[in-house]
């Protein structure tokens, strides 16, 4: 295994904390970006009354065998 010195060390922790931060924005900016497919679809669902859902207890119910 290849020994390493800490200036090396510390040049990969660098690379790294940039690339962790390149990750972190393009995360962040897929967060904000909601279409308006997506949006309608939402209010939609709002709308519906809560009779029409599959309540957790039946879900749980039917996969949880």
């Amino acid at each position: 295994m290849e020994q390493m010195n800490l200036q090396k060390i510390g040049k990969e922790l660098a690379s790294l904390r940039q690339a962790v931060e390149e990750m972190s924005e393009a995360i962040l900016e897929d967060r904000l970006e909601v279409s308006d497919e997506v949006i309608g679809e939402i209010e939609k669902s709002r709308k519906k009354p809560e009779s029409s859902f599959v309540s957790q207890e039946d879900v749980e119910a039917e996969f949880l065998k």
